[in-house]
């Protein structure tokens, strides 16, 4: 294809487009516009609009009749199904992981209520192209899940009947949400504070765009906030920031502990990271629990030795409370954005040291 065939497909795909969002809101049978008025709403020739009408007749949006006109169509909707859009493909033969337990609670709560959950990864694709499958397949609700594109609920929701957001990485608002706990590293540090620690690290996942999940940056800053409002002095060399690959999370762990002095407790992010943390101790002699304190978040259903001391927002409580505020939704009720609840499983990797001074106490956060 030559260049001149580029930019023809690019102004059908650019008039498709905006054809696209003015039909997906209309109700079935809807007569469209002629020829010269979408001309005019798309600012494109007779033939590229022509092409575009064409594109748009094959994904099951409108039937041209050369006779009567051009019709909205719309598929019989299936009121009973949701679709999961989701931003991480998650293995679905692995029993473990966060998600993996998330979805499959969910599921369980929807075929509990009748209701059936199908889960959908998304990459780079436009709502308004996710917007005309679902109105293709007849689904008119959806749950959002970790978006990485900020507006992207917004330009979804008004093709939707219901549409809610579960763990959502941005901070914009347009629908209801359940919203990851803010306060986990508070809580990490005012309970390694009571147990008698000092000299805490911090191990987080470096992204390149911390616009994609700014929980993550105001978890590092309480972190550096509370050492610093309890006169704590933090080594550079207690903070690490891992790659998504872990490929140089071994050499973190070196320069962690490795300083002088090195921390006497480390907060680590998820048990993905322990899978690599725990056999590393083990290389080093270092041992868990003793040598080092080790605080984890998030947990899944794998079991560590020692028995890991976490901070969690359970995937089960999580999908019983999304449950809970979809059916809400789906009863025409106002649902208000919720935040996940915490709480801390005690496990044997974090033992108490000499307890604070009465001083020291007062001043915790």
């Amino acid at each position: 294809m030559d260049r001149r065939d580029n930019i023809y497909s690019r102004k059908v795909r650019k008039a498709a487009d905006c054809l696209r969002q003015m039909i997906l809101p209309l109700p079935g049978g809807t007569v469209l516009p002629g020829i010269r008025s979408l001309m005019k709403r798309t600012s494109a020739g007779q033939v590229t609009v022509t092409n575009a009408l064409r594109e748009l007749q094959e994904e099951g949006l409108i039937r041209i009749k050369p006779s009567s006109g051009i019709f909205r169509i719309r598929p019989p909707e299936n009121n009973r199904e949701i679709r999961l859009i989701h931003w991480q493909v998650v293995d679905p033969e692995r029993r473990t992981g966060f998600f993996q337990i998330l979805f499959r609670k969910l599921k369980e709560y929807a075929d509990a209520s009748g209701w059936r959950i199908s889960v959908e990864y998304v990459e780079n694709r436009l709502p308004e192209e996710i917007a005309a499958e679902l109105a293709n397949d007849g689904i008119s609700r959806c749950i959002i899940c970790s978006s990485l594109v900020p507006d992207f609920a917004a330009r979804l929701k008004k093709h939707m009947a219901v549409c809610l957001e579960l763990l959502p990485r941005h901070t914009w608002q347009v629908t209801a949400t359940l919203r990851d706990a803010p306060d986990m590293t508070v809580r990490q540090m005012k309970y390694l504070f009571q147990r008698g620690y000092r000299r805490i690290g911090y191990l987080s996942q470096s992204m390149n765009d911390t616009s994609r999940y700014p929980i993550q940056v105001l978890r590092i800053k309480d972190y550096y906030r509370l050492m610093a409002e309890n006169g704590l002095r933090v080594d550079p060399d207690w903070v690490f920031q891992y790659s998504e690959s872990f490929d140089d999370l071994g050499e973190g762990l070196t320069r962690i502990m490795s300083a002088k002095p090195p921390p006497e407790a480390l907060i680590a992010p998820s048990p993905s990271v322990l899978r690599r943390l725990y056999p590393w101790c083990r290389k080093h002699h270092i041992r868990i629990g003793k040598d080092l304190a080790i605080f984890c978040c998030d947990e899944g259903q794998e079991r560590f030795d020692p028995e890991v001391t976490t901070i969690t927002n359970n995937p089960e409580s999580i999908a019983k409370t999304f449950w809970e505020m979809f059916q809400a939704a789906e009863r025409g009720e106002n649902v208000e954005s919720r935040y996940t609840e915490l709480f801390i499983r005690t496990g044997l990797t974090v033992p108490s040291r000499t307890p604070p001074s009465p001083r020291e106490q007062e001043n915790l956060p």
